[in-house]
């Protein structure tokens, strides 16, 4: 052993560009982005471009490989940023190395969508450098720092948020407060709504027809004719939103929409969720008040006849079985409602269907809810634990999904130092190919084994489902009378054939009641 001789080989490892330099530049873009589109964002938006662009021109070890730039887009979700996504699919095309950035909050707000691009990045040998923090994800530890800073962003763009969200609530309370939309007939001068000549007289028109007797159908109608539209075509829900905007009598009522507190920022119809605020007079109306509200109290009377209903428990829940086509309501309270199919009302020759009457719907629904309270034990728990045992099942996929998403992980990672060396000119051009095919198809076969083990989540919602129908059975005694909100809570969807009425509930089970004979 002491004839063993020993010969040291001196490391050639060097820095980023020090290792590049006799070799190919590195190919470096960068990504901007300022939150709003006000006034003072854009001096600081072309600030960031003029920035970059001579900070990457001035290195001599790199050469540029673009300027992306969003401007006036929020980093809550990637979607929406054109710029970002087309870089993305630039460094898939393998034309950049490296992305500097300004900060982790330019990057994105959202932890989910950050870290996610980060690691598709990483995974194509590109590198995200944050200038703010002062590290970027070549580096052992980035991944760890991002998550951490990411999540301190994320929390920060919640509570600009709600500080955004307060004083908009406070504008509004003080009746000030200044929409971005516009509604036809209006034009905006100095964040203050002013009748548009032209489309306040054809708003006129609209309020004067529907005075006069014509159905929101018929005006409609009549616009397309009169008044046609360049792109589109005027139709009945344009018409009936345009009679019920306060806006036309010069008024404002705020908060007709809001927006979820927590991520993702999502932003729903006002049904009593929130707070709304009614302002008087705060801009110049194109309709009196006295004609507003005769044409209020039309359109209570056509929703109470049938013409405009928004509020029926059964509304679009009634289906046709024979042609699948959704049921109107029709016909005056006085004679008892019937649901329609669509198909049949436009010609009996397409669609056989029978009307059927409101009330023969509530008593079928008497008649299936009675039976599968007194028949539960048999028809739902048997159901609940052949439930059960795919909840098994499902949980043995899920650990054998878990083993295959961190092979294709350390995949990935391995797949990564091997672009990094490539990279850098330690191996070979047909070396590389060669092993970054033989990883991509180890990736193949594991992804096609994750696609065999698809973990379908739909037994364990019917099972919720199923267990929420259990608890309302055993909640609420048996009907003599139609309850609409135990309709609502356990009926999905509603067929109708001439013969029978199928009933099927949130879980999806179908239960059927024989028609009467008519």
């Amino acid at each position: 052993m002491s004839d063993v001789k020993i010969i040291e080989i001196p490391a050639t490892y060097q820095a980023k560009g020090a290792a590049l330099q006799n070799k190919r530049k590195l190919r470096v873009a960068a990504y901007c982005r300022v939150s709003t589109e006000e006034e003072e964002q854009q001096g600081s938006f072309e600030i960031q471009k003029l920035f970059y662009t001579d900070k990457i021109e001035s290195n001599p070890e790199w050469t540029m490989a673009g300027i992306y730039a969003d401007d006036g887009i929020s980093g809550v979700h990637t979607q929406k940023r054109d710029d970002f996504n087309r870089m993305i699919q630039d460094c898939k095309k393998r034309k950049i190395d490296l992305i500097l950035t300004k900060s982790i909050s330019r990057f994105a707000r959202n932890t989910a969508d950050a870290l996610s691009s980060v690691r598709e990045l990483k995974s194509l040998g590109v590198t995200v450098a944050f200038e703010k923090e002062g590290f970027d994800t070549e580096t052992s530890n980035g991944e760890m720092l991002l998550s951490m800073i990411c999540a301190v962003a994320q929390e920060e763009s919640l509570s600009i948020s709600q500080n955004m969200k307060w004083g908009i609530h406070k504008r509004m309370r003080a009746g000030n407060y200044i929409t971005n939309a516009t509604p036809f007939g209006y034009t905006q001068i100095n964040h203050q709504l002013v009748p548009e000549k032209n489309n306040a007289m054809i708003v006129n028109d609209i309020f004067k027809s529907y005075l006069s007797g014509m159905s929101i159908n018929e005006i409609a109608e009549h616009l397309n004719t009169i008044y046609p539209k360049e792109n589109s075509k005027w139709n009945p829900r344009t018409i009936h939103a345009i009679l019920r905007n306060e806006k036309y009598i010069g008024d404002s009522l705020y908060q007709k929409t809001y927006t979820t507190d927590s991520l993702p920022l999502k932003r729903y119809l006002n049904t009593g969720q929130r707070s709304k605020y009614y302002a008087m007079e705060t801009h110049e109306g194109i309709i009196s008040k006295t004609d507003y509200e005769k044409v209020q109290n039309l359109l209570a009377k056509k929703s109470i006849t049938g013409e405009i209903d928004r509020t029926c428990v059964f509304s679009k829940k009634i289906y046709c079985s024979i042609c699948g086509a959704i049921c109107s309501r029709k016909g005056p309270p006085t004679q008892g409602f019937v649901w329609c199919c669509r198909t049949h009302l436009q010609s009996k020759a397409l669609c056989l269907l029978k009307s059927i009457r409101e009330d023969e719907l509530q008593q079928a629904f008497l008649s299936i809810y009675n039976r599968l309270q007194c028949n539960q034990k048999t028809i739902l728990e048997p159901l609940v634990d052949d439930l059960l045992g795919l909840r098994h099942l499902q949980e043995q996929k899920y650990k054998k999904r878990l083993a295959l998403g961190e092979d294709i992980q350390h995949l990935a990672k391995q797949k990564h130092n091997l672009t990094r060396i490539h990279t850098l000119g330690y191996i070979e051009e047909p070396q590389f190919i060669e092993r970054s095919a033989a990883i991509e198809q180890k990736i193949r076969e594991r992804k096609q084994q994750l696609s065999r083990n698809d973990m379908s989540n739909t037994s364990e919602k019917i099972l919720q489902k199923t267990r929420l129908i259990q608890k309302k059975l055993s909640s609420t005694p048996p009907l003599e009378l139609f309850d609409e909100s135990v309709f609502k809570e356990l009926v999905k969807k509603v067929l109708i054939s001439n013969t029978a009425i199928q009933f099927e509930l949130i879980n999806g089970m179908k239960l059927s009641e024989s028609r009467a004979a008519t």
